[in-house]
């Protein structure tokens, strides 16, 4: 049927992991990327400067964002996964009782 996918509990622990996975990377290159910077703009003065300067909080700001989402997707995959497994055990668990009766 269109619009219907199936997955397990499995499958979305891998995927929650990944997204942590990813995360962490993005942070690590954000570090790496503002340490880099610090370290060649921290003489730099002028409008020029200024104007990097609020261009990069802006961008920080952004990335900040960006962790803030990811995290809300895996907790909100975690929850799921932990509601999935939880009926299908449930599901399991009925069945069984069919079974022996």
């Amino acid at each position: 049927m269109a619009g219907q996918f199936t997955t397990t509990a499995e499958e979305m622990r891998s995927f929650s992991g990944k997204i942590t996975e990813v995360n962490s990377q993005v942070q690590g290159e954000i570090a790496k990327l503002n340490g880099l910077i610090s370290s060649i703009a921290s003489g730099w003065q002028g409008a020029a400067a200024t104007q990097y300067h609020q261009l990069q909080e802006k961008w920080n700001d952004d990335a900040t964002a960006l962790n803030k989402v990811l995290d809300e997707i895996r907790q909100a995959i975690d929850a799921t996964t932990a509601k999935y497994s939880a009926t299908e055990e449930d599901q399991r668990s009925s069945l069984s009782g069919v079974q022996g009766a």
